[in-house]
């Protein structure tokens, strides 16, 4: 199974990076700029290119100082820098107990990043346990190099509330407590048109509780540990 998922991961990397290498056509102008892309239209009439963004551009033979065919063009990496927006959806897999053996989520997050190589999240979103919870989180990620493809390590910790009232019943109560979580591991991030995306597998903990009173008189906790297997995706705006 690991071996699986580090060859998916190797692949999909490795598919993106050779996209951004691609040999294009190439348009010099008269006034010093260059058009990558490819040629609808080459006529005695005008140039008709269509670039790596998908815009097409229109030129008479005048504007054109020369036109080359087959130059291997690598397109810059956008990483973002500063705030951004990063979406980020995921599963939990492990011991079952009594929840699910596979336990999904979705968790937005709020991103500083700063000199490519470190960023700093916050995040919410909805996690399923035995229960739907709310975690609310913080993370750190550092990326090993400034290489358009790279791996990174990330750290996260924070809380986790049910999305679920006290239950209140004629023999008994269940008071539902916070709990939290930490988890950390790797992943690879790679350019994806103007945006960032990643894939990232790790080790989470969480620790959720509630407690059961009988008529007032008795009671105890109920506290269920979940050690899984953390495997996330997402992008980064």
């Amino acid at each position: 199974m690991k071996r699986i998922i580090f060859f998916a991961i190797i692949f999909i990397a490795s598919s993106h990076f050779l996209a951004g290498q691609q040999t294009f056509d190439t348009l010099y102008l008269k006034n010093g700029s260059v058009v990558f892309g490819r040629i609808r239209e080459n006529s005695e009439n005008k140039f008709l290119i269509q670039t790596i963004d998908g815009f097409q551009f229109s030129f008479s033979p005048g504007e054109v100082d020369r036109f080359v065919s087959g130059i291997k063009y690598k397109k810059e990496m956008a990483r973002p820098e500063g705030i951004g927006f990063t979406m980020q959806s995921g599963v939990l897999i492990g011991s079952a107990g009594e929840a699910w053996f596979a336990l999904f989520s979705i968790t937005p997050m709020i991103t500083y990043t700063f000199n490519h190589i470190h960023s700093l999240s916050a995040g919410t979103g909805l996690e399923v346990y035995e229960n739907l919870m709310l975690p609310l989180f913080a993370e750190y990620k550092i990326n090993f190099t400034t290489k358009n493809v790279t791996p990174f390590y990330y750290l996260k910790a924070g809380g986790l509330f049910y999305l679920k009232s006290d239950e209140k019943g004629n023999y008994y109560n269940y008071d539902y407590k916070p709990g939290w979580t930490v988890g950390t591991g790797f992943g690879l991030t790679w350019p994806l048109s103007k945006y960032e995306t990643y894939v990232q597998i790790g080790y989470r903990y969480s620790f959720v509780k509630k407690i059961m009173n009988y008529n007032n008189y008795d009671s105890y906790e109920e506290i269920s540990n979940f050690h899984r297997l953390d495997i996330s995706w997402g992008f980064k705006f």
